[in-house]
C-alpha cells in the first residue's frame, strides 16, 4: 500500500490490534521463524480480516450517497 490514506491508516491499526490479540496468545518472545505454519497464516489471517472488517465498517453507506443522476 503506498501513501494511505487516513481510512486505510485506522484500519491499518485495526489489523495491528487483531494480530496484536494473537500474539499475546502465541508468545511474544516468539521469533516469527519459529511459528508453525498455522500459527504464521493465522497472524496473515487476522491482518488481512481486521483491515478488511475495518475497511468495510467505515464505508460509507449507500443511502448516503448522492445519486449521480
Amino acid at each position: 500500500m503506498i501513501d494511505p490514506d487516513p481510512r486505510e491508516q485506522a484500519a491499518l491499526r485495526a489489523a495491528l490490534k487483531n494480530m496484536a490479540e494473537l500474539m499475546a496468545e502465541i508468545g511474544w518472545t516468539t521469533r516469527f521463524q519459529d511459528l508453525s505454519e498455522q500459527q504464521a497464516l493465522a497472524l496473515a489471517t487476522a491482518a488481512v480480516d481486521g483491515f478488511q472488517e475495518a475497511m468495510r465498517a467505515s464505508a460509507p453507506v449507500p443511502s448516503d450517497m448522492e445519486v449521480p443522476f
